[in-house]
């Protein structure tokens, strides 16, 4: 395996990731737009480690925001992928 499928399941087994991408997952479900950067509670450089983390794992994509953000935060298709066999995971 190459250092970035390694770094990838690395990441999708972290709770801090998973639940990060559980709450863009669950708002893009909710609303089926993309979500605010103001929407989710991080806090200065690790907040922004953590998304730039998902994104380098193509889990998440970052859009140009609108007026009232910076930027959106849509998930993949892997993304929802992965977050719906996690809800499956949790349900047994």
């Amino acid at each position: 395996m190459a250092a970035f499928e390694d770094f990838v399941t690395e990441i999708r087994k972290t709770e801090t990731m998973q639940a990060l991408l559980s709450t863009i997952c669950k708002e893009y479900e909710a609303t089926s737009r993309a979500v605010p950067d103001h929407h989710l509670h991080l806090m200065g450089y690790f907040g922004e480690a953590m998304l730039r983390a998902l994104i380098s794992a193509n889990l998440v994509a970052r859009e140009a925001g609108d007026r009232f953000s910076l930027y959106n935060f849509r998930p993949t298709e892997a993304g929802l992928k992965y977050y719906n066999a996690m809800i499956d995971e949790k349900r047994t």
